[in-house]
């Protein structure tokens, strides 16, 4: 481990930015060197550092969205995401795009000293409320597109494709209510709730 990391805060909390930052500047060889109020304001800036702490809801740029263009112009950067918003569509989607560490802000006070040493020394980090979410996905067999018949399978794929409700009834050779139907029995074999939901999940495993 080098003897010093550069550590940036991007939260829209004041107050919490100001705790967060305190209790950094207290472990040995952590630093923070600048906070921002959200990714916008950081991505104008050039500042060297190691670490980004990242809050998934913010004004302007929320954190996911921020992940690809910070990872453009710092591709060494160690991204943690610092949130209360730990559903699995959320996690998920923060650790494709390249974040190294997902905490439960209710879970900071016990683990911040753990989870910059372990990203520090080219670890990846997760709360234990998060990891068990991810746990639980990856056991669950109401994820896995097997539960489909091959009619829900036929007409997700056209979903996936950006095919209208229309378009998917006229490749089907049904009618756009019957359409309707198959979308709302996929949602509740798979657990999800919304056609974003639907694209990352098949777009996993098709």
């Amino acid at each position: 481990m080098k003897s010093n990391y550069k550590v940036i805060i991007i939260e829209d909390d004041v107050v919490l930015t100001q705790y967060l930052s305190n209790k950094i500047n207290e472990i040995d060889n952590f630093e923070v060197v600048n906070t921002y109020q959200n990714p916008i304001l950081f991505l104008a800036d050039n500042l060297k550092f190691d670490i980004i702490l990242l809050d998934v809801v913010m004004p302007e740029m929320n954190g996911l969205d921020a992940i690809d263009p910070i990872l453009l112009k710092y591709p060494d950067a160690l991204i943690i995401m610092n949130t209360i918003k730990d559903d699995q569509d959320t996690i998920f989607t923060a650790l494709k795009r390249g974040a190294l560490g997902f905490i439960d802000k209710q879970s900071f006070d016990v683990n911040y000293e753990e989870v910059l040493n372990t990203i520090a020394i080219g670890g990846a980090f997760m709360t234990p409320s998060i990891a068990r979410k991810v746990v639980a996905n990856f056991q669950d067999p109401s994820n896995s597109l097997e539960k489909l018949s091959p009619r829900e399978k036929e007409i997700a794929n056209g979903i996936l494709k950006g095919f209208s409700y229309k378009l998917v009834a006229m490749e089907c050779g049904i009618s756009i209510d019957t359409v309707r139907i198959h979308i709302k029995n996929i949602y509740r074999k798979l657990k999800i709730n919304s056609k974003s939901q639907l694209f990352n999940l098949i777009n996993q495993r098709f």
